[in-house]
Parts: C-alpha cells; sequence; structure tokens
C-alpha cells in the first residue's frame, strides 16, 4: 500500500486525459432507494466503505458482495474479495443479515449475472434496478 507521499500522480501532461475519464466514469445519478445494492470486489475495500455509508442512510436494505479472487488481489484478499468486503461492513455496523456475498465471480460481467442468481435464491430480486 502506498503511502500518501509516495502514491504515483498524474503528470501535468496526463491530467487533462485523467481528468476527462474521471468525468466520463461520474455519471452524476442522483442517488434513490432500490431494493438491493451491488458491491462488485475491486483492490481496495472503498467499495465496502461506500456500500456501508449508503446502507447506513437507508438507500437499501441488502448489499451483495461480489467477487473472488485475481492474481493481482489474491495476496491481498486471500479469502475473496467478497468475503473482506463483507468483513469490512461488518466492522462499519452493517449488520450481517443484510448482506449476501457471492465469491466466484472473476469478471464484471460474472460479477452481474451471478449477483443477480444470488439474489433471486434469497427470493430479494425485483425487476427495477438500482
Amino acid at each position: 500500500m502506498h503511502s500518501p507521499s509516495s502514491r504515483p500522480t498524474v503528470s501535468q501532461q496526463d491530467r487533462p486525459d485523467a481528468e476527462l475519464l474521471w468525468r466520463y466514469h461520474r455519471l452524476g445519478h442522483e442517488l434513490r432507494r432500490c431494493a438491493a445494492a451491488i458491491g462488485l470486489g475491486s483492490h481496495d475495500l472503498g467499495v465496502a466503505t461506500y456500500a456501508a455509508q449508503l446502507y447506513l442512510r437507508g438507500l437499501f436494505p441488502l448489499i451483495v458482495f461480489t467477487g473472488g479472487t485475481s492474481p493481482t488481489t489474491r495476496n491481498r484478499f486471500p479469502q475473496g474479495e467478497a468475503a473482506h468486503d463483507r468483513t469490512h461492513a461488518i466492522e462499519l455496523e452493517v449488520p450481517d443479515s443484510a448482506i449476501i456475498v457471492e465469491l466466484t465471480a472473476t469478471k464484471t460481467g460474472a460479477n452481474i449475472t451471478k449477483s443477480r442468481s444470488v439474489l433471486e435464491a434469497a427470493a430479494h430480486h425485483q425487476t427495477a434496478s438500482c
């Protein structure tokens, strides 16, 4: 993990391209209540932190954390990305009963399809999406 002073920075030459990409990914959607949230596995716990914050604000009653391990996360999250996300969310006061964990997905498309399957199995699936 990088300390704040050793984090890689974006060069002034690359900054306009980085900002364009950042604006593209920031969709600006207004947050609204929904039936469930899906937290995709990643290289850090930021997804779990944000999902927990939104849960605690009452935006949804259920979180699916999805993601196994990949070559780049195996050492950091040996039990699977979703398992570590679950643990972190519980530390942030999300009740275990509000979390479903899916540990087999390794690609974004699989995260979505497998999350749908576990939601259907838990009888929490709705046709409206977040």
